[in-house]
């Protein structure tokens, strides 16, 4: 049973209110963790049961509702409600009902390996013995029975014993945050009928990935509370006269922290949707688990270094989410261990998205047209391209877009667009990087064309829609000028209306594809007067053939005329190509740069540099290095959690419910994964890396040193990073 939106939202608001009625018996209560009353709390209000079926008086809801509630125990650092609610569903599965699943203590392994080490052998009459060792994840005290997964004649069983049987012996120490920790040794352990569960192997593997999903919200629930606090502190703490979230460089540290943390947010929740909904994908919970360890610790390092000496004592709660960051990043298991599973998954010989797709029926089919599609339209010679293609390859590219309808997917149907659903934008975007599909100008279709469609008058539209759907007429942006690149309200480029025509003088520079443009959409100050700079500028329409009008290209690092420099000398306009009205141009900005920041940032790059990097360190070898490998599954983590981060972002558009600042914080989520990939491609490549001539990668060509010479552009253009981060930092974090 799955839970509507609206219905996992209610569900959340029960659990927030339940965890801070309890508050005061977990960490935040300043009471030792583990005791029987929060075992009692879960099983009055019925949290544990939860996962269990209804059939067998429990709920019989997801992972992903599972995920929203822990992750509200989590930010008041409740006692572990994961184990509860796995150990009722696994009496449940196991029909052990009649027992009280609140008086089991769960000591389930996080791999077949360690699996392995705990046996079962069966005598000629059918009894069983239990040997091994296993470590306890919930605190045994009130316990009566404990709940084992074990092998049995090479196949996978689950294991229900008392406690108190002779051969079982418990050692306890105390964890970081004061829970209990025991490891429990079975020797020659003669098991009671019934307590051997055969064919177990489906409820096993489910069970590690609720613990994994469900241990994963509950960290990134305490994670959350621990970023607000922080910020908190540092609006309060005030050093040479200010408070510390006024220094810059602090507020770039908290942003990098915020934006890490949303890429985790995301993955958690969408992994645990594809976990409930796609069976063999319970690897995904390992790449949920890998990921949000990382970020766990990242974000103590910075919690604890906002808050100084305070953070350090026993007097300031930061140091009871500093304490439990650490335990819970240690037990069942920890990142390292999560990646050698995800790597061991197929991730070096399969594409990793490719291999945790959760499409729906209609989502498979669009998939299969789109590989079709490429497949047979798009030659080989144009894929893999270390930069944007000649214009003659864009041009034709564009064409056959066009003609298929899927040049612009998030346009309306009204429009000419396609109007695509979140998922077929998504599947999409996979389909054309996969591929290594020519990489187009987004100008008119991404950025000016919604623009128009939004603000445009009825004859703006009428001219310039069709020829931006069918590339009959090529677009580029006029923003950027010779000091004012960053600081884009310091623009000089003029705009003198004369009755019905504007005269337009000025230099537009960094303008990519404006050498072979038909049309700029430019940024003109058209009242030099205005009291504040961002008002008294205009968005134009400039026709690029006009007279007066001069071009020249500007070579990039990695080898094309990719920009170009624009002179404007006495250029007529009519006052009829102004979009949005006279001195309104800075709120048209914005709209287009967030368009713009948004689309730059579709996992299409990402993961078009993802396949190059596992076609090339296939070839070399480099797979061979475990360092190389694990560094190889962390990006592809990245990228998985960047796409979740994205389609939640595309969801959230579609209901125009889109906070503006996320652009922001995608883009520069976007350029560091992207440069990251290129220097493991550079890496992978070896001494071949130095080379112009592309590697041959598995039947592709790999372009390494241009490609890695591209992506430094990744955290400049469309806005630098840092001036993202300044936008987060005002606009969201209110430092």
């Amino acid at each position: 049973m799955t839970s509507s939106e609206n219905d996992r939202t209610l569900l959340r608001d029960q659990a927030a209110r339940f965890a801070s009625q309890n508050v005061k018996l977990g960490l935040l209560g300043r009471l030792e963790p583990g005791a029987g009353d929060w075992d009692a709390a879960l099983q009055e209000s019925g949290w544990n049961g939860l996962l269990a079926p209804e059939a067998m008086g429990g709920s019989g809801l997801s992972l992903a509702d599972m995920a929203g509630v822990a992750e509200e125990m989590g930010r008041k650092l409740l006692p572990a409600a994961a184990w509860p609610m796995v150990a009722a569903y696994l009496s449940a599965s196991g029909n052990w009902a009649q027992h009280d699943a609140g008086q089991m203590a769960v000591a389930l392994s996080a791999t077949t390996v360690e699996q392995a080490n705990r046996t079962v052998d069966f005598d000629a009459a059918g009894r069983s013995t239990l040997n091994g060792r296993a470590r306890l994840w919930t605190d045994p005290r009130d316990k009566k029975w404990v709940i084992v997964d074990a092998v049995a004649g090479g196949r996978p069983v689950l294991v229900l014993a008392p406690l108190a049987l002779p051969g079982i012996e418990l050692t306890e120490t105390e964890a970081v945050d004061g829970a209990r920790l025991s490891l429990v040794t079975f020797t020659n352990t003669d098991l009671p009928d019934g307590s051997v569960l055969d064919s177990s192997e489906a409820i096993i593997a489910r069970a590690r990935a609720a613990a994994r999903l469900g241990l994963s919200a509950e960290l990134l629930g305490c994670c959350l509370e621990l970023f607000d606090r922080t910020l908190a502190y540092m609006r309060l703490r005030r050093q040479f006269g200010k408070a510390i979230s006024e220094f810059q460089a602090l507020q770039h540290r908290a942003t990098d922290i915020f934006v890490d943390l949303e890429l985790s947010r995301a993955l958690v929740h969408e992994a645990a949707q594809i976990v409930d909904s796609k069976e063999g994908s319970h690897a995904m919970a390992s790449a949920v688990r890998a990921r949000i360890c990382e970020t766990a610790m990242r974000v103590l390092r910075w919690a604890a270094q906002m808050h100084g000496g305070i953070g350090f004592t026993d007097e300031c709660d930061i140091g009871l989410f500093i304490k439990r960051i650490v335990a819970a990043t240690r037990c069942y298991s920890d990142a390292a261990g999560e990646r050698r599973i995800v790597h061991a998954a197929g991730g070096s010989g399969d594409n990793l998205a490719a291999h945790f797709q959760s499409d729906s029926v209609d989502g498979q089919a669009f998939r299969s047209e789109v590989r079709e599609f490429l497949t047979s339209v798009l030659p080989n010679e144009f894929c893999d391209l270390p930069t944007r293609p000649k214009v003659e390859v864009a041009d034709w590219w564009h064409r056959k877009l066009y003609e298929k309808g899927w040049i612009a997917p998030a346009w309306p149907k009204a429009h000419g667009g396609m109007e695509a659903t979140v998922e077929q934008r998504i599947i999409l975007f996979e389909e054309l990087a996969i591929r290594g599909a020519p990489e187009l100008s987004s100008q008119a279709i991404y950025h000016i064309g919604p623009t128009l469609i939004r603000f445009g008058t009825p004859e703006q539209k009428t001219r310039h829609l069709a020829g931006m759907l069918n590339g009959s007429v090529r677009w580029c942006q006029g923003y950027s000028e010779p000091g004012s690149g960053s600081d884009l309200a310091s623009l000089q480029t003029s705009g003198e209306v004369r009755g019905d025509k504007v005269i337009v003088n000025g230099q537009k520079i960094w303008t990519t594809g404006g050498h072979v443009a038909h049309w700029m959409f430019a940024l003109i100050r058209t009242d030099k007067h205005a009291s504040d700079r961002r008002r008294g500028i205009s968005m134009i329409l400039i026709d690029l053939s006009s007279e007066g009008v001069k071009r020249r290209p500007i070579r990039t690092i990695s080898g094309e005329d990719e920009f170009s420099e624009v002179f404007f000398e006495d250029v007529e306009v009519p006052i009829e190509n102004i979009v949005g009205g006279l001195n309104n141009g800075w709120d048209m900005a914005n709209a287009v740069l967030d368009n713009e920041r948004l689309i730059s940032s579709t996992p299409q790059k990402i993961i078009i540099f993802l396949e190059r990097v596992r076609l090339v360190a296939k070839g070399s070898g480099a797979f061979d290095d475990a360092a190389f490998a694990d560094r190889f599954t962390k990006a592809q983590i990245d990228v998985l959690a960047f796409t979740a981060a994205f389609s939640e972002a595309l969801r959230l558009l579609k209901r125009d419910a889109i906070p503006k600042s996320i652009a922001s914080a995608l883009k520069i989520a976007n350029g560091e994964i992207l440069q990251n990939l290129a220097d493991l491609l550079l890496e992978a490549a070896g001494p071949d890396g130095a080379s112009l001539a592309p590697i041959h990668a598995d039947g592709r060509l790999i372009h390494v040193g241009r490609s890695f010479l591209q992506a430094r552009r990744a955290t400049i253009y469309g806005g630098t990073s840092e001036i993202q981060k300044n936008i987060v930092a005002r606009r969201v974090l209110g430092l």
